[in-house]
């Protein structure tokens, strides 16, 4: 009988560790949640990642101007809007602004210029390179203020005529004005004992009327020199 019962112990047990096993090897429970998965994180290629603007220095240097040309000019700092800033080179120390008494170094200096519009009108500043030196240049001329090169070259053949002529300058009208290329530095016009540069020199053909009567004057491109032909 003793026997018989030991028999049946382990019969038990065994089925106990049996079904124990089956709960290990089949996971959970039913109506048991699950972790949920994550999901990996998401990887940014280097070249994809932003990159902060390089300070060029320029903001430093307005920072500076704004505050200067206020002063000198006298005017509030809102008032002032710098139009644009590039990096320079200047021929001397003075920033290619210097006096006429100022004695300036013949180096080449590195800095900036600014093109700074100030209610309407436009000035010129140079700076050094630290913005510790500025100078402001003379007052820029409204573009429609500019005059054209062949309107420049016709007002002084027609102010050159007028002397020439005695007359007053509104007796001179000019009747067209035609680029050219001429040959010589006399535009084409030089005397029998004048010595003249054998160079194409660019420059313009002004055709004037004064009374009736036509003549022809040439120039160089900037209007300085003007030269008349005989009469037509």
């Amino acid at each position: 009988m003793s026997r018989t019962k030991s028999i049946l112990m382990i019969s038990v047990l065994f089925s106990a560790f049996l079904v124990a096993c089956g709960s290990v090897a089949n996971g959970p429970a039913s109506g048991t949640p699950l972790p949920e998965a994550t999901e990996p994180p998401t990887l940014v290629a280097p070249e994809e990642l932003e990159e902060p603007a390089e300070d060029d220095g320029s903001d430093a240097i307005i920072a500076v101007v704004v505050p200067y040309l206020a002063q000198e000019l006298g005017v509030a700092e809102d008032k002032i809007k710098a139009t644009e800033i590039v990096e320079a080179e200047f021929s001397d120390s003075c920033l290619g602004l210097g006096g006429p008494a100022e004695s300036c170094l013949q180096a080449v200096t590195p800095g900036w210029l600014i093109l700074a519009d100030v209610d309407g009108t436009s000035y010129e500043v140079h700076t050094d390179a630290t913005g510790e030196q500025i100078r402001i240049g003379p007052t820029l001329p409204a573009e429609s203020d500019v005059p054209a090169p062949s309107d420049t070259a016709a007002a002084a053949a027609q102010e050159f005529l007028a002397t020439q002529l005695d007359v007053a300058l509104g007796d001179v009208q000019v009747m067209s004005v035609q680029a050219m290329e001429f040959s010589d530095s006399c535009l084409g016009f030089g005397g029998p004992d004048e010595s003249c540069l054998q160079a194409i020199t660019p420059g313009w053909i002004v055709i004037l009327d004064v009374g009736g009567k036509t003549y022809e004057a040439h120039t160089d491109e900037t209007g300085q020199v003007v030269r008349l032909a005989p009469s037509m």
